[in-house]
């Protein structure tokens, strides 16, 4: 490769690489695919071949490998734009780096904001999935919303297996919602739960759906939360839940000194 890899430059030669991505083509297609001029292909063809992001073969102008990669990472910069542009009230909310370095993952997410009108919308999606589900998989931050802790008690009065991960402030909050209702769920045989004090946000993993929630530091109410089924973000979403659950203690009541 004899070029430099300048962004501007680069971004703005993708359109080639993609009309050459699936095969080659030689410069009077590439003119009529672009809509660009004979010189241009000219330059931009040599550019490109310069560069190493293009290769010259019997039957054209070919993208390489490394072409390929810019192309892949032109487009998740692009997804990424658009992610935040649209989650703008979660962003507002998490600024971790799990999520913001993978929010190409959630372009297509579902937005639930809290409103005047409609303030417990981002708590919904929990409720709508949480109350039946194959399998539950959460990152606990903040105390649960009441709700919320509702459908876990029947769960756990009823048996039904999930995980959760909780801070210790969550744990605290939870506790000091409902001596009761912590009591029993803490207790319960089935639920697998464990704490962690690093936790980065709020998450569930509830059978095929990912869930992203944000809350106000201040008052810990919902603010916002995302919702998808992005088979991308799920597989994202359970290695980061993996690698906080390995590093996670199973909750001792005794230990922790939360029990009544």
């Amino acid at each position: 490769m004899q070029g430099s890899y300048e962004p501007d430059r680069i971004l703005s030669r993708v359109p080639l690489l993609e009309a050459t991505r699936e095969g080659p083509a030689d410069r009077p297609a590439l003119q009529d695919e672009l809509d660009i001029s004979r010189a241009t292909a000219y330059r931009r063809t040599a550019a490109l071949t310069d560069d190493g992001l293009l290769e010259r073969t019997p039957a054209g102008y070919r993208t390489t490998g490394a072409g390929a990669a810019v192309v892949d990472a032109a487009e998740r910069f692009e997804r990424s734009l658009t992610a935040i542009d649209r989650l703008q009230p979660l962003l507002a909310q998490l600024s971790a780096p799990e999520l913001t370095r993978n929010i190409h993952l959630f372009a297509d997410a579902d937005l639930h904001t809290a409103t005047p009108q409609h303030p417990s919308a981002p708590i919904e999606p929990w409720l709508d999935h949480f109350e039946s589900f194959d399998r539950s998989r959460n990152m606990v931050v903040a105390g649960c919303p009441p709700a919320v802790t509702q459908q876990g008690l029947e769960h756990a009065r009823n048996g039904v297996d999930f995980e959760a991960i909780c801070t210790p402030l969550a744990l605290e909050a939870d506790q000091n919602a409902s001596q009761e209702a912590f009591d029993t769920i803490a207790n319960a045989e089935a639920p697998s739960l464990y704490t962690h004090p690093g936790l980065p946000f709020t998450m569930g993993i509830i059978d095929e759906v990912v869930i992203v929630g944000g809350f106000d530091d201040e008052t810990a109410l919902p603010v916002a939360s995302i919702t998808t089924d992005n088979p991308e973000a799920r597989q994202w979403a359970g290695d980061l839940y993996r690698r906080y659950r390995d590093a996670a203690d199973p909750l001792d009541l005794a230990e922790s000194n939360l029990s009544a």
